[in-house]
């Protein structure tokens, strides 16, 4: 864990009473109101323990009659990362890397021939932010990865890295270190939920 993180977790565990009076805390609650979207990444690698740990976080992920439709790749090699990078670039027309330099990009993908792929595909975006975050490591979805697979150059390479044509993009997940402060979290809405 960097120090940025642990500072940051720090700093949340000692006011974190005082921003929510009423919730009972525990590791995982804290990890769930402490996560934030990073946007600027460390040149520093993940390990593979942890790499793997944060995957089999994504496998066990609830999906729908347990069909875990949910197939990830994980964009790690210099060639792989400058292809998904350059497809994003031509496609979106803006000359940036939208995935921030992260050194690891996750494409998440649901078998289109399950009525439930988003949501699955969403659960395990969401169960390796959470593992990500636990370890120290900082995610951001992002969503730009569905205009590259809409794309007849797109639906090339997903062929090309052996993923089957009936599976479809849910979303992608930039991942490192970071290197820059936590940001504060932004205002909720108070209307979020009603109990009747």
């Amino acid at each position: 864990m960097s120090f940025l993180t642990l500072l940051s977790s720090l700093v949340f565990i000692f006011h974190k009473k005082d921003v929510f009076p009423m919730i009972l805390y525990n590791e995982i609650v804290d990890c769930i109101l402490s996560r934030r979207s990073i946007r600027s990444y460390a040149r520093k690698s993940i390990s593979t323990d942890a790499l793997e740990t944060i995957l089999e976080a994504g496998r066990y992920a609830p999906s729908g009659m347990n069909y875990q439709s949910a197939k990830v790749i994980v964009i790690q090699s210099s060639q792989n990362m400058t292809k998904l990078v350059s497809l994003a670039k031509k496609i979106s027309g803006i000359d940036r890397n939208p995935f921030y330099e992260a050194p690891i990009v996750i494409l998440v993908f649901g078998d289109s021939h399950s009525l439930t792929s988003d949501y699955d595909g969403a659960t395990a975006i969401e169960n390796m932010f959470l593992a990500a975050h636990s370890l120290g490591i900082g995610t951001c979805w992002i969503y730009a990865v569905t205009a590259i697979f809409a794309n007849v150059e797109g639906k090339a390479w997903q062929k090309e890295i052996s993923v089957p044509e009936n599976y479809k993009i849910i979303g992608s997940i930039a991942m490192g270190y970071t290197d820059s402060e936590i940001p504060s979290a932004k205002p909720r809405k108070d209307d979020f939920y009603t109990i009747i």
